[in-house]
């Protein structure tokens, strides 16, 4: 039996219902198997189910920048059964990676006894700050703009496998990314440096070596998000964005990776929760297109593969819509896979919903005929049926561990390295000279907080050079107390060293303090950042290093820059 058989069989043997839950991919966070998540995945059958590590239970209430909280009422229920009802602001419990495994095989084990598909586990690791998995000693990596920062188009290939290497043993199987946004508005607070490039061409040619690297490692990658969110001045998590740029400039800029990434095998595309005029007049987000996914995604550019929604429940979505009448317009459209990531009571009304719009003909068997079978087409080309993805306990940490991952991380870490100027000539430090390090807690650090990754490392690296660096740690947005602080230690050295992180979720950075710090002392001051835009980087800082990373090894090359000089300035 071929796969179009094999395909077509499986589908004529589900019910409407199972079809139905074949169009989700439901949320499920932290690591602890509860029965209500059983009950989920048993009676809905989701297709796959997304992880993350960020929260305990990610609702409304523990996860406000995910959404416009104005309109949380379309996302607050009430808690039942065995929800968890967790306090926020908690993070998620140590455990191994062959504890994470074992709990990634339950829930996948609880869909196939029961008949069901096999499920996907997907995740986000764009790079940076964004990484859904940050235990058992996972390596990080640049962003994609750091990537493309080298140069080297290889690296695009190599640091998508290592993500995949580390990661498919533990249980993952399906990424988002890689990110396909054109970044041509520098002042995008949501896209920056979370896109490879400002040129589509070297977009595209970046993420076709992406590809390859998830494919090698067995992850099916995710392009996003169509048809492209670099133009935009808002973020789609908070409103609607609405990008006015022409038809012809969206083609021939923010079209394009994805016409070269479909032609290179592309298994799935996210969608942009954003309107596009020029595209539609009629205002809708192109998640709820059909003019948009089936118009021009499916028909015009032959895409074959699956076409999945960001998470349903931003605000781009919820301040125009409800929950349940934007996945029924979503699947309409032509997306195949609904993305909720609500943890609370929502799924036990909008899954219904959509077996009922089925019953009553607003929702056609044959849309969903054709969603189900792009998602079982793509996991047959990924050898679901083959193994049913249940991995080996035992060898859970071998991709973490492998020493490939590692030389690929270092040579990420220094490739990335950007010193985008040194007018203060402070580069390399003099021995003996004192510096007063003052640094924002990286998130990443802060959510890994081990031995060899905590919010202390960045410190700890430049301690390596030199017993002369003395430290002020901060809060992200560097609030009065910590400034206060800062002042107090300022005439203890003879050059200051200040990070100046930027974070989308949260956007204003340390900006306004680093300017600050500028007009309060004359002496020299090394701005360092992950972003080479304005977020981060004004004309008055005159020495910048630019890291695009929050890795262990990226501070290990800002140290060996700072002090040993061997940096590279472009």
């Amino acid at each position: 039996m071929n796969k179009e058989q094999f395909v077509k069989q499986r589908v004529s043997e589900m019910s409407i219902e199972e079809k139905v839950g074949q169009c989700f991919v439901i949320g499920y966070v932290g690591a602890t198997v509860t029965p209500e998540i059983i009950r989920r995945i048993k009676t809905y059958k989701p297709a796959g189910i997304r992880a993350g590590l960020m929260w305990r239970i990610r609702t409304v209430k523990h996860d406000p920048n995910g959404t416009n909280t104005d309109f949380a009422s379309r996302l607050q229920r009430p808690y039942k059964g065995t929800i968890k009802d967790f306090l926020p602001d908690i993070p998620v419990p140590h455990f191994t990676n062959e504890e994470f495994c074992e709990y990634v095989n339950t829930l996948k084990q609880a869909a196939i006894e029961n008949g069901n598909v096999p499920l996907h586990f997907t995740f986000d690791f764009e790079g940076d700050v964004s990484a859904d998995y940050y235990r058992g000693g996972v390596k990080y990596f640049p962003s994609c703009m750091g990537i493309a920062h080298s140069n080297d188009k290889n690296l695009a290939k190599d640091v998508a496998w290592a993500v995949g290497r580390q990661l498919a043993p533990l249980g993952f199987s399906w990424i988002h990314s890689p990110v396909l946004d054109v970044n041509t508005n520098p002042k995008n607070p949501e896209i920056g440096a979370r896109s490879y490039a400002e040129n589509p061409d070297e977009v595209a040619d970046y993420a076709v070596e992406a590809l390859k690297g998830f494919k090698e490692a067995g992850i099916i990658a995710t392009g996003k998000h169509f048809p492209g969110r670099g133009e935009s001045a808002a973020d789609a998590h908070h409103g609607l964005p609405v990008i006015d740029a022409s038809k012809e400039t969206l083609y021939e800029e923010h079209i394009k990776p994805y016409k070269k990434m479909i032609d290179a095998g592309l298994p799935a595309v996210m969608t942009a929760h954003t309107a596009y005029p020029a595209l539609d007049d009629s205002g809708l987000p192109a998640t709820l297109s059909k003019k948009i996914i089936t118009g021009i995604l499916k028909e015009e550019l032959g895409f074959k593969g699956v076409v999945t929604t960001d998470e349903i429940t931003m605000g781009g979505i919820i301040s125009k819509f409800e929950v349940k009448d934007a996945c029924l317009e979503a699947i309409n459209a032509g997306c195949d896979l609904v993305l909720l990531r609500d943890e609370g009571g929502l799924i036990d009304e909008v899954i219904p919903a959509l077996v009922q719009a089925v019953k009553e003909g607003r929702l056609s068997e044959e849309r969903l005929n054709d969603a189900v079978t792009r998602t079982l087409s793509v996991k047959y080309d990924y050898g679901f049926f083959e193994n049913e993805q249940i991995r080996e306990v035992a060898k859970a940490s071998e991709g973490i561990n492998d020493p490939k991952v590692q030389e690929i991380a270092l040579r990420a870490a220094k490739q990335a390295m950007n010193v985008v100027r040194d007018e203060n000539n402070v580069l390399p430090l003099k021995e003996g000279t004192k510096a007063l390090f003052v640094y924002q807690v990286n998130p990443v650090h802060e959510r890994t907080n081990t031995q060899s990754c905590n919010p202390a490392t960045p410190w700890l690296e430049m301690l390596k050079y030199s017993d002369d660096v003395y430290c002020v740690e901060s809060k992200m947005k560097y609030p009065e107390e910590d400034r206060k602080r800062v002042y107090e230690r300022i005439d203890e050295a003879d050059v200051i060293i200040v990070t100046n992180y930027f974070d989308r979720r949260n956007p204003d950075s340390g900006n306004s303090f680093v300017k600050e710090l500028h007009e309060k002392t004359n002496k020299p001051i090394i701005v360092v950042t992950n972003s080479p835009y304005q977020f981060t980087i004004q004309d008055e800082y005159k020495t910048v290093i630019c890291t695009y990373s929050s890795s262990v090894e990226s501070f290990k090359e800002l140290a060996n820059v700072i002090f040993k000089g061997d940096g590279n300035v472009r």
